[in-house]
């Protein structure tokens, strides 16, 4: 059987390393594709044969002219504080790149490290981009995340 392809997009290694000893674990014929960065991403999606994505929200360890979203809007929100916009860059990095990869995303399992259990609308407002969109809050277990990607939930 030909193993699938799951994108893991984070700045760390955590996740993709977690994600192929939990297949490996369970004998599941994945692989796992890391990206991290934008870039990377969109570049993994648009060759094609990426079966699901995972995406960590938190981007503190990248280079800050990796950071993808709207910089000059943020500054503007922040009175021109760089540093408070390139933050908010950071901490919801996650949600920036599922904004932006949307297009090449559709149709495709999407998991996000987020809980949403107390944000119900946002992740309504956010499933009418992406449809196959779930949340991975912080008690659940990586196993939950995997098998959603793998339609197995």
């Amino acid at each position: 059987m030909t193993p699938r392809t799951l994108l893991v997009v984070e700045d760390g290694r955590e996740y993709s390393e977690a994600f192929e000893r939990l297949a490996a674990a369970a004998a599941a014929p994945v692989r796992i594709l890391r990206a991290g960065s934008l870039a990377e991403a969109r570049a993994a999606l648009e060759a094609g044969r990426v079966a699901g994505v995972f995406l960590d929200v938190v981007f503190d360890r990248i280079p800050e002219a990796e950071l993808a979203g709207p910089l000059s809007a943020l500054l503007a929100r922040f009175g021109g504080d760089r540093a408070r916009a390139l933050g908010q860059l950071a901490e919801s990095q996650g949600f920036y790149l599922l904004d932006l990869l949307a297009p090449l995303v559709a149709g495709l399992p999407v998991v996000i490290g987020w809980d949403f259990s107390r944000e119900p609308g946002r992740l309504a407002a956010l499933r009418e981009r992406v449809p196959g969109l779930e949340g991975l809050g912080e008690d659940a277990p990586l196993s939950t995340g995997l098998a959603r990607l793998l339609g197995r939930l």
